[in-house]
């Protein structure tokens, strides 16, 4: 920075920091190291600049800093100062972060996670943004023991929603802040059959939403978490589907179990969170028409979409439930023989607004496509992938209720 004496008519030229001053009295001058230091220590001397305290930035301006960092940063900053500490303890804070990161999500804050059950269980999770930038340099997960055996139901908001085999009961955990909810809600020794967990954004409720299976039929249960018990509610239209839900903007969202139905009758079978009511989403028309097979249904950049397993086109619904809305992102090739086979069902997870797009198939593992140049590269991790992967954004959110 430059400031300006005006009655000596004297400039001081100043970089940070503003203690090491330079005074030159004529543009073109030159100085030397003893005209630095003795610049420098007539500041200190005579210049009422030095004992003025630093400038402190407003507290808009520091709150908009602080939203756009990683959580482990923003715990360590707590400590800072009690103000910091009130503020990011602050579950409006929370809520700030969390909108800012929907609107503008970046892979910065996106890690991959799932759960492995051999002699213990773990929850290992494996940052986004290094799987894009070096694909052939082993990237290193985060792995948490867990006191029990869990299987993740799903994430949202930065939660994961477990299932406790052993106690039959479902708990929310942070894996950013590492805290966990009690155990809430039991349920019987049964079958999950299908399942799914989301954001009710109008009663400010996290739930779940399971279908069993006993010796008797299948039943439906709902679980918003804070409550006390399960209710059971209306089950699904016709055949139940199978796996976990989608969940985008307050829905869960799955495929129907049949398959080999001409495109044209496909459908999207939804459960809005809100009216705890069914529904169905229509699918894009496709250019040939026939059967398909294997559809894969996910969410990419907080949009439903589905890519089919025949032609390789990946569809975004870019306003969900709006048919018209579905727009083809991008044609994604297949191989010949052992590419064929390691392209199969192709699962999106990630992509960045160049074209490149991360992925998951059941036989190569994690899939990095390059929609510019073509290339596929296959990302190297260090451990082991559990079968379920989920995508989850590092937040603030507690899940204590």
């Amino acid at each position: 920075m430059i400031i300006t004496d005006t009655s000596a008519n004297t400039n001081y030229i100043s970089t940070v920091p503003s203690s090491r001053m330079l005074r030159c009295d004529h543009e073109n001058d030159t100085p030397t190291q003893h005209d630095i230091r003795t610049a420098t220590m007539r500041h200190k001397i005579h210049s009422p600049i030095a004992d003025e305290s630093p400038p402190i930035l407003p507290d808009d301006i520091v709150v908009a800093i602080l939203l756009r960092l990683p959580v482990r940063s923003l715990l360590q900053f707590r400590c800072v100062c009690k103000s910091w500490k009130t503020l990011i303890s602050d579950p409006q804070f929370a809520e700030n972060q969390l909108q800012l990161f929907t609107v503008n999500p970046t892979i910065a804050h996106q890690h991959l996670s799932s759960s492995t059950v051999t002699r213990t269980c773990k929850i290992v999770s494996f940052p986004v943004k290094p799987l894009f930038a070096n694909p052939s340099s082993p990237v290193a997960p985060i792995s948490v023991d867990m006191n029990g055996r869990y299987h993740i139901l799903g994430s949202c908001n930065g939660l994961l929603c477990l299932y406790e085999f052993q106690l039959g009961c479902v708990r929310l955990w942070n894996p950013s802040t590492r805290l966990m909810s009690k155990t809430f809600a039991v349920i019987d020794d049964i079958v999950i059959r299908c399942y799914g967990f989301g954001y009710d954004p109008v009663n400010h409720k996290y739930k779940v939403l399971v279908v069993m299976s006993d010796c008797n039929e299948p039943a439906t249960k709902l679980y918003a978490f804070g409550e006390n018990s399960w209710k059971t509610i209306q089950d699904f239209p016709g055949t139940p589907p199978t796996g976990p839900g989608k969940h985008v903007n307050g829905t869960l969202n799955w495929f129907p179990t049949e398959e080999g139905f001409d495109c044209n009758q496909w459908v999207i079978l939804t459960f809005d969170l809100v009216k705890e009511t069914y529904g169905k989403l229509s699918l894009p028309k496709q250019d040939n028409g026939g059967s398909i097979f294997n559809p894969v249904l996910d969410v990419l950049s907080n949009c439903l979409c589905v890519c089919f397993d025949h032609s390789g086109t990946l569809w975004l619904m870019k306003q969900y439930g709006v048919t018209e809305s579905w727009t083809k992102l991008m044609i994604i090739p297949r191989g010949d023989g052992w590419q064929a086979t390691y392209q199969r069902s192709f699962r999106p997870l990630c992509i960045l607004e160049n074209g490149i797009i991360l992925g998951k198939t059941p036989c190569s593992g994690l899939v990095r496509y390059d929609t510019n140049t073509g290339m596929y590269n296959y990302p190297r991790i260090l451990g082991k992938l559990g079968l379920k992967l989920h995508v989850y954004h590092e937040s603030l959110v507690s899940p204590l209720f």
